[in-house]
């Protein structure tokens, strides 16, 4: 979390009245018995191999090369440098996965080690490609990026992300794309062994404490059947000052917060804020604040979920530290993170590595009966997508509801938790069809997925 400051008073409740009614919610009276139920069989299954894709050349015309900034959610959502790569991904399995549709190699060959990083920052290099478009067409590549490999052996494209369109592709194209990023795509073995550990303390918390004290990764095999052990839901919490102040919102941190935060937009986008236009009526009751810690922990529990539910928060730096989430932590008192879960051995494996720590609630995210995420975001994104196509239950705040009854302040807990129940019947993870413009990695149906 992050460390208080100076710049916000410490919030308190903003939400009183629903906060008295969920701590006093009884468990016998949880408004929905099938909350745990999986999703039902939608008729919709992956069929990323269902296309015969074309038969690799005999000879390589040269090597396309490309550089990626960015995060773990952008990586999987695009093509990587080797290094960062191969701290996150497993890159055998992933050669190996894709050995029949692309041929791919982890080092140029030596008449090619001048093609660097460093090398196209320098000056103009005939064989650096920097305007591609963003979600351009295939045969943008064919016309602009082919003959540049043709000519020199290889073609650089710097910057590369998003640049290929989502629509009017070869459906060949689009089932690689699935291909890429819900089967070739996994972590590194560590990253995977740690983050079954962390599962099992969250299935079975009395083997807790003999796991984290033994300092040893607890061995755990996919055989394992969920129903043996307990169930949990994964939060993802992404609360951190730049979504805090992009927001325009008002989160209870008094006159000190919004100083702070405004300045904070000016500094980092010289006040060119869209929603700095609107009040924070307007934008609650549109659905465009963000959930705080309290408001998820209230949703959370007006769906049906007690405290005897186990909690995973995935969540880098809450903006407002533990005083912003201590009502949460007062609805779920079990609730868990990484920092909790692990011992000391096992976070020095990560720390202080902001895309292994993601990559790690990634994994446990995908893992978890139930997902749910505060707002809207790259990883929020790629989760909704993956776990889509693994038809597994996903819980999507409606917005722009939540943002018109947390402005009620005189509605009661019985009314509050009605309302919320009747608003997301719909929203626990039914397929909903890509739209023009629409990623394909955040809406695989029905690119990625095949229905009957």
């Amino acid at each position: 979390m992050e460390p208080q400051t100076k710049e916000w008073s410490a919030p308190k409740p903003r939400h009183m009245r629903l906060v008295k009614g969920a701590l006093q919610r009884e468990t016998s009276n949880a408004p929905q018995t099938d909350l745990w139920l999986p999703l039902e069989n939608q008729g919709w299954s992956s069929c990323v191999e269902s296309l015969k894709a074309p038969a690799l050349p005999e000879k390589s015309q040269g090597y396309i090369q490309v550089f990626l900034d960015g995060g773990l959610n952008q990586q999987r959502m695009g093509p990587f440098t080797q290094f960062t790569f191969v701290d996150i991904f497993d890159i055998n399995h992933f050669i190996n996965t894709l050995k029949d549709d692309v041929s791919i190699v982890k080092e140029l060959p030596d008449e090619f080690s001048w093609s660097t990083r460093e090398y196209y920052a320098t000056a103009i290099r005939a064989t650096r490609i920097k305007t591609a478009p963003v979600h351009a067409s295939a045969n943008w590549y064919i016309e602009n990026v082919l003959p540049v490999v043709q000519s020199y052996g290889i073609a650089a494209i710097a910057p590369f992300s998003h640049r290929l369109a989502f629509d009017n592709l070869p459906m060949h194209l689009q089932r690689l794309r699935c291909k890429v990023n819900f089967q070739a795509l996994v972590f590194v073995p560590h990253i995977r062994a740690l983050g079954d550990a962390l599962v099992s303390r969250l299935r079975y918390p009395s083997d807790e404490n003999k796991a984290i004290d033994n300092g040893y990764l607890q061995e755990v095999t996919d055989s394992l059947n969920k129903q043996e052990g307990g169930k949990f839901v994964v939060l993802h919490l992404r609360f951190d000052k730049d979504m805090a102040a992009h927001s325009a919102c008002d989160f209870g941190g008094g006159k000190a917060e919004k100083l702070a935060l405004a300045k904070y937009r000016q500094v980092i986008w010289q006040g060119r804020v869209v929603n700095s236009q609107f009040t924070d009526e307007e934008l609650r009751s549109q659905g465009r604040c963000p959930l705080t810690p309290e408001e998820i922990g209230l949703l959370l529990a007006a769906l049906g979920f007690d405290n005897s539910t186990r909690l995973y928060l995935a969540s880098h730096k809450v903006y407002g530290g533990e005083a912003r989430i201590s009502t949460l932590r007062k609805l779920f008192p079990l609730m868990q993170d990484k920092k909790s879960l692990a011992s000391s051995e096992e976070r020095a494996q990560i720390k202080g590595k902001a895309s292994l720590l993601a990559a790690l609630d990634y994994y446990v995210s995908m893992h978890s009966d139930i997902f749910i995420s505060a707002s809207p975001g790259n990883m929020h994104n790629a989760l909704v997508g993956h776990r889509t196509y693994e038809n597994l239950k996903t819980l999507r705040p409606n917005m722009a509801l939540l943002g018109q009854l947390f402005l009620n302040k005189s509605m009661e807990w019985s009314e509050f938790q009605q309302a919320v129940v009747e608003g997301h019947a719909n929203r626990q993870g039914q397929i909903r069809l890509r739209k023009p413009n629409q990623s394909i990695y955040t809406y695989p149906a029905p690119e990625c997925m095949c229905s009957g």
